[in-house]
């Protein structure tokens, strides 16, 4: 059976899936989840950064954030250091089992990174990314309150016309 045309919600939705499985099934192959294998990408790419910068990167909630921290140094993956300028504050850094670990992870985003984009123009890249980060824009805010969103409307231009 063929599909039909797919709304752009849905196509977004088949997007984010097949991205998913496609790291899902490499990252398991490293005995890594999928947030760990990224959280581990990540740390080897920038590494010294803050639980709440990590968390930022992979667009994390800060419970979600701890999580991935609390699990990769569990597994002895990375290690936790305090900053140098700020002791209250902790750095993460891959410990060597995790430098392995990333290595690894580096040649399988390498492949990743040439499937998602073969075929695609660099003209045809930057029209999604464009599309994509307007889509984005467009849907935050769409989960409050039109009321909210309305008051806050008016009060912005109150504030900014002042009538």
């Amino acid at each position: 059976m063929q599909r039909p045309e797919s709304s752009l919600g849905l196509l977004i939705i088949a997007a984010r899936h097949a991205i998913r499985h496609a790291i899902c099934a490499r990252a398991r192959k490293l005995r890594l989840t999928t947030q760990q294998f990224w959280g581990v990408y990540c740390l080897r790419q920038v590494p010294g950064l803050t639980p709440g910068e990590l968390g930022q990167w992979m667009l994390l909630d800060a419970p979600a954030a701890s999580r991935l921290v609390a699990d990769l140094s569990k597994r002895k993956l990375i290690d936790v250091r305090p900053d140098r300028d700020d002791r209250r504050r902790m750095r993460l850094f891959l410990s060597d089992k995790g430098e392995q670990v990333g290595q690894r992870a580096q040649v399988i985003v390498d492949e990743y990174h040439q499937s998602i984009a073969r075929g695609i123009t660099e003209d045809e890249l930057r029209a999604l990314r464009a599309g994509l980060t307007k889509v984005v824009d467009n849907l935050s805010g769409f989960d409050e309150d039109p009321a909210d969103v309305a008051a806050t409307r008016r009060s912005e231009r109150v504030a900014r016309t002042g009538s």
